[in-house]
């Protein structure tokens, strides 16, 4: 819907982005050399009812590079993620994320992925609800699905204050939040609900 790449503090804001053949919104700003932020703000915007031809690795919002914040979004709908995180010292908070993880195994509501360098970024203060599959979260999938998922040795990333609701599926158990191979991550003060593990 939105592409992004590089310059400075820009700013989406109260956009309503729906019924996309992919993703909703890809922005990357900022440089990972130096951690000088891009100061791009995503806000108030209600992304939904995604993934249409491409069904993962399609998320909602696509962050990369370095200081992206956002902040009061709902983020709803979608056959895989609603984030996809790359770089550092990224901020979402108040969002809303539901209904994410419908078809795809393996992924979170967050998802994070293969670089133990993209460290500094924080989740505080979300809800998640209604991931993967949470009818009959025991049965499958395999592997797994979660609110938040750090997976191969994501790093220094903090979990503060967010509600995990009906947000932990799988056969494997994947909690809430789950870590696959980091270190120096913080899970505090958060809400699990319902779910069959809080964090793995």
């Amino acid at each position: 819907g939105i592409h992004v790449n590089g310059g400075t503090g820009h700013t989406l804001l109260s956009c309503d982005i729906a019924s996309m053949g992919r993703g909703g919104v890809q922005v990357s700003g900022g440089d990972r050399v130096s951690l000088k932020p891009g100061g791009h703000t995503i806000a108030n915007c209600d992304i939904h009812d995604l993934s249409r031809i491409d069904h993962t690795y399609t998320p909602a919002i696509h962050a990369g590079g370095v200081g992206l914040r956002a902040v009061h979004n709902r983020l709803r709908r979608v056959n895989s993620s609603a984030l996809r995180v790359e770089g550092n010292e990224h901020l979402f908070e108040f969002n809303e994320i539901a209904y994410v993880v419908q078809e795809s195994d393996d992924q979170g509501g967050v998802d994070m992925f293969g670089n133990p360098t993209y460290r500094g970024n924080v989740y505080r203060w979300n809800f998640f609800h209604h991931v993967g599959n949470w009818r009959d979260p025991t049965n499958g999938p395999d592997y797994g699905q979660a609110g938040i998922r750090l997976d191969d040795a994501i790093s220094g990333t903090l979990v503060y204050g967010n509600v995990f609701w009906r947000s932990s599926a799988g056969k494997s158990w994947c909690g809430g939040v789950q870590i696959h191979g980091g270190k120096e991550n913080i899970v505090d003060n958060n809400v699990f609900v319902d779910g069959p593990a809080a964090v793995s």
